[in-house]
């Protein structure tokens, strides 16, 4: 009798701390979430933009991903090669085209970012490249006084600068002018909408002075509708506060992300 007690009595130890595991699991998913939540509600849309078109490169002819600064790796290809054997004779010519054009465009790009990288222009001009093109983003600051739409002297150097780099390609050229939300206090402009557009247009003056085609180039001022982040801080209204240069694709791409404002569907 006492020897079945004592059989019973060691045969297990219940842990009274087990629901410590589980609660210490549901504390680490609940971390992770949040932190998920906040990086979402954080994009840099420049850099999304970036990396939507390094994932649209990622699958092509050669079968291998390619992501920018990452070099090359053999796992995925665009499509099946039966899907490129059944495209007619003009389809086969603008899937060639497009990716001509694919390479003409990353190598612009490339010989921009040197131009930046030599001459210390990293502060006043960022390049990347989107489903619209290549676009040269610079700084309001590095173009115009505060209010005006007057290109700076400085400022007139640095877009001959740029300049060769718009007569490599065919393309056309967008100019796009954007503020901050702060209303205008000048008089020569009832507002932002006018302060944008005459931006661009100057600049767009400019570069068909240096013998960029005027067929080639538009224009368009944004004012303040297309924020790159919110308008809340000096600093962050200092970036919204920009002029962009964009290269246009002639061949759209297809964005592989809904959230990508610029995706064009083929």
């Amino acid at each position: 009798m006492s020897s079945r007690r004592k059989k019973n009595h060691g045969g297990s130890h219940e842990n009274h701390e087990r629901w410590l595991i589980t609660y210490s699991d549901l504390i680490t998913l609940l971390m992770i979430f949040f932190v998920i939540m906040y990086a979402m509600s954080q994009i840099d849309q420049s850099k999304f933009d970036s990396l939507s078109v390094s994932l649209n490169k990622a699958l092509n002819a050669n079968n291998q991903i390619q992501l920018q600064s990452m070099g090359n790796s053999g796992l995925v290809s665009k499509r099946p090669e039966s899907d490129t054997k059944n495209k007619t004779p003009d389809q086969q010519k603008q899937a060639a085209a497009a990716q001509q054009e694919q390479a003409n465009l990353q190598d612009v790009k490339k010989k921009l970012e040197q131009f930046i990288q030599q001459n210390g222009l990293g502060g006043q001009i960022n390049v990347l490249e989107n489903a619209k093109g290549v676009q040269i983003t610079l700084s309001d600051a590095a173009l115009f006084d505060s209010g005006e739409a007057v290109l700076k002297p400085q400022a007139q150097k640095l877009l001959g600068g740029l300049s060769p780099f718009l007569g490599v390609l065919e393309n056309e050229i967008a100019v796009e002018g954007h503020t901050d939300n702060v209303p205008i206090t000048s008089g020569k402009f009832p507002s932002n909408w006018e302060l944008s557009s005459q931006r661009a247009i100057n600049v767009l003056h400019f570069f068909e002075s240096t013998g960029v085609g005027h067929q080639r180039l538009h224009s368009v001022g944004y004012a303040d509708t297309v924020p790159l982040v919110e308008n809340d801080s000096d600093e962050h209204r200092s970036q919204n506060r920009r002029v962009n240069i964009i290269i246009m694709r002639k061949y759209p791409m297809q964005s592989i992300s809904p959230l990508d404002p610029q995706a064009v569907q083929n």
